[in-house]
């Protein structure tokens, strides 16, 4: 045990991006410029790991020729049996278990294992997998830790793929494996699930698409740092390095939206304040000085109720329609409760909204939505073309406010049912609102955070006015040329009016929320 307890934490980097993008190149070229001891696991669900083949075919041309510099670039493990955010969960980390066996037995220690996903890998299904490593007490995870992750973009096909009305499935230059899961919403999910968002190939796009993109990539992501490069040579110092900083890796899909919350909450902040560069005092955060940021970066927590979220994404526009009591359905939700907050790397998003418009805001309310108003007045006028929210109905013709939005997510509270918090999801010409689980008002207090300081950020969520908790709109939108005053209004028509409150308040007295005997306390500022 002593023995076990002396092993060093080995970082794990996770590296995502499509088929082409440049995640075998960027890793050769890792392996060939650096010091560092790296492990290497490949996962390809081609017939043939084409990408390992490559690493090794370098190592063994290398010994032909003599040269010794790259003779042991890296040990490898492939993954060819599936893909590693689903079907080969068990021999993902097996794999890590067979690298640090062979470090064992040289008797040598690595410095960074970097895991090379598949084209179609669902990075957020991955990194999930960690934390549930890690809670149900996986003793592999005293040896390793999900440290940063990286996504690689092909610059040159960024536009088409975010306006892709097509599925995965249908794009097998992407990756093999694909599920019918739509190419745009899995590229937006890569990039936003990333501590680095490496835009490669920019020597095909012009210097006003370069930066229109780098724009566009670091609203979609403020908790990132995004670096641009040719021939994915980036600097690997700062990536891969032993001081290479991540807030991402640790976080889940409720850290990420805090952290998307608080970043747009910034910038409006900024946008309202002045009309120059110089940030809105007050409104920037400093991750160094955050205690909350280290209290709460990682905590992970399931309703398991018999319907597992974690990794189909379920459209839940069948469930739109009036007097549809979503409470009665008898699902099981997991909700994964993080908190994240932005670490700014120097105001990235500042720049974007100033050169090309593109800016964001946080709609926050705290009233339910109207399912069928909601429907009418709001989701027919989004700019998709993937719209099941819709049951069948027409997109709305004209314009309208919300066409303006690129990018939008969120937590919603729909009339329908009264535990379960919905989450908004609309990337390109992609839209779909599924549940994400119970609103932590609605479960007993046995099933909250233990920790004072993840309960303090969750409870800074609750509204202790209205007696509803945690219930709200919280969306975040991101675009060009966005108007937020009519933007908000064109969303509050949707809103319950009094008297359909009133009946909202008489329809659920009968199954109230559990006490909490800790809201009845006053809360911490």
């Amino acid at each position: 045990m002593a023995q076990a307890e002396q092993h060093d934490v080995v970082p794990v980097t996770m590296l995502s991006g499509f088929l082409g993008a440049g995640k075998t190149t960027l890793l050769r070229h890792l392996l060939e410029n650096t010091k560092l001891k790296i492990g290497c696991i490949v996962n390809d669900v081609a017939t043939v790991n084409v990408d390992a083949k490559l690493i090794r075919n370098d190592r063994t041309r290398d010994r032909e020729q003599g040269n010794n510099t790259t003779s042991d670039l890296a040990d490898t493990i492939e993954l060819a049996n599936g893909c590693a955010c689903c079907s080969i969960a068990d021999e993902l980390f097996t794999s890590f278990e067979q690298l640090l066996t062979l470090a064992d037995r040289k008797g040598v220690k690595y410095d960074r294992f970097v895991l090379e996903n598949s084209g179609v890998a669902e990075p957020q299904n991955i990194r999930d997998k960690f934390s549930e490593a890690i809670a149900m007490g996986n003793p592999l995870m005293s040896r390793i830790q999900l440290d940063t992750m990286a996504t690689i973009v092909d610059s040159g096909s960024f536009t088409a793929d975010y306006s892709s009305r097509t599925p995965v499935s249908a794009r097998p230059d992407l990756g093999e494996g694909g599920n019918l899961r739509p190419v745009v919403d899995l590229l937006v999910e890569q990039i936003e699930c990333a501590d680095f968002v490496i835009l490669n190939k920019i020597d095909q796009l012009d210097a006003g698409q370069l930066e229109s993109l780098k724009g566009i990539a670091s609203s979609l992501n403020p908790l990132s740092k995004v670096f641009t490069c040719e021939q994915a040579r980036v600097d690997l110092e700062q990536v891969f390095g032993r001081e290479a900083q991540s807030l991402v890796a640790h976080l889940n899909i409720e850290g990420q939206h805090r952290g998307a919350v608080a970043a747009a909450t910034a910038m409006s902040a900024h946008d309202s304040a002045h009309s120059h560069s110089e940030p809105a005092a007050g409104v920037e955060h400093d991750p160094e000085n955050c205690k909350m940021c280290e209290d709460g970066r990682s905590h992970d927590h399931n309703h398991d109720h018999n319907h597992d979220h974690s990794h189909s994404h379920h459209d839940h526009g069948h469930a739109m329609a009036e007097g549809d009591d979503h409470s009665k359905h008898g699902h099981e939700h997991k909700h994964e409760h993080g908190h994240g907050h932005t670490h700014s790397h120097k105001r990235q998003e500042t720049t974007a909204a100033e050169r090309f418009g593109i800016r964001s805001f946080v709609y926050k309310r705290r009233l339910p939505f109207h399912p069928q108003r909601l429907r009418e007045m709001v989701l027919r006028w989004l700019p998709v073309s993937s719209n099941a929210a819709l049951e069948g109905q027409a997109p709305g013709a004209g314009e309208s406010p919300i066409k303006t939005v690129l990018r939008s997510k969120g937590f919603m509270w729909m009339s329908h049912s009264h535990t379960t918090a919905f989450y908004w999801s609309h990337a390109g010409q992609h839209f779909e609102i599924r549940d994400e689980g119970d609103w932590w008002a609605a479960v007993g207090d046995d099933e909250w955070p233990t920790q004072q300081a993840q309960r303090d950020v969750m409870l800074a969520d609750f509204d202790f006015q209205n007696g509803f908790g945690d219930r709200r709109q919280e969306i975040v939108f991101i675009g060009a040329g966005m108007s937020e005053e009519d933007i908000s209004k064109q969303l509050d028509t949707a809103l319950l009016q009094p008297a359909e409150m009133s009946k909202y308040v008489e329809n659920y007295k009968h199954m109230p929320d559990p006490p909490h005997p800790e809201l009845t306390q006053t809360p911490k500022a």
